[in-house]
């Protein structure tokens, strides 16, 4: 491991341990009703020491991001039923990355997770990106929706076929809704004629403007998501205090090859 992997890594712990990751919430809103919300997707973000905020996908590019990559979604998921717990009207959606699908010791550590906190699992979306590739991970994604937890395909569209595991909606990927050669529509229509069989819910991502939510709305779209009726802040609307970083399963969730770090703020 070099110097700057090391180092982004370590700041990536220390960030865990010290409260400074979180999320802030964006809308899932009915087409017919943009007032109606399905649900609040939790955006991740990272604060560094020197108070710059980063979103998820900027620090999935630090060297060295993979290696905590599944502590720190299992973080942001356990802060989410926080949350929920906090605020008992609220329903939360959060993402289940591809590693953490892709690694059976913490899909059994996420079985854990959802198995304590099923008594909010009608209030809370597990949203999966990838096509499920080994059994542990498809029988993980059973035992939750037998849970009461909601399915969601995210990114549908991008190479993931239809799944044969149920799922309660599809989420068509923002980059056709954002086509720019030429009309999104038929594109569009034809994502959601093909999602539907899958769910009744049909959600179309990255609606940024009015001409964007008429096509998602003429291709039969029930849901959208998008900076034009939900701009989340760019700080955490919530993270963790640092205290609760000590109490939960860190053993079973961090990763046991990352680099001992030295004590700073």
């Amino acid at each position: 491991m070099n110097l700057q992997t090391r180092d982004a890594t370590c700041g990536a712990v220390r960030a865990m341990q010290h409260g400074r990751i979180g999320f802030s919430l964006q809308q899932i809103n009915a087409v017919a009703d943009p007032g109606e919300v399905l649900y609040s997707k939790c955006l991740a973000r990272f604060v560094e020491p020197d108070g710059t905020v980063r979103t998820r996908g900027e620090f999935a590019t630090f060297p060295g991001a993979s290696q905590v990559a599944l502590a720190f979604g299992l973080d942001l998921l356990d802060l989410a039923f926080e949350w929920l717990a906090c605020h008992p009207s609220d329903v939360l959606g959060c993402d289940l990355s591809d590693e953490i699908m892709a690694d059976e010791r913490s899909c059994m550590v996420l079985h854990d997770l959802l198995s304590r906190h099923s008594t909010l699992a009608t209030r809370m979306v597990l949203e999966v990106a990838q096509p499920l590739k080994t059994p542990f991970a498809a029988d993980l994604l059973g035992s939750a929706r037998a849970m009461g937890y909601r399915i969601a395909m995210d990114r549908f569209g991008i190479g993931n076929a239809l799944s044969t595991i149920p799922v309660d909606l599809v989420k068509i990927d923002a980059c056709f809704a954002q086509h720019r050669l030429g009309n999104a529509a038929p594109i569009l229509r034809d994502l959601v004629a093909l999602a539907s069989f899958a769910a009744s819910i049909v959600v179309v991502e990255g609606i940024e403007t009015y001409d964007q939510l008429e096509a998602a709305r003429c291709a039969g779209a029930t849901h959208v998501q998008g900076f034009l009726l939900s701009e989340p802040t760019l700080p955490p609307v919530y993270s963790r205090s640092a205290r609760a970083f000590k109490r939960r399963y860190r053993p079973a969730s961090l990763p046991p090859h990352l680099p001992r770090c030295s004590r700073q703020p």
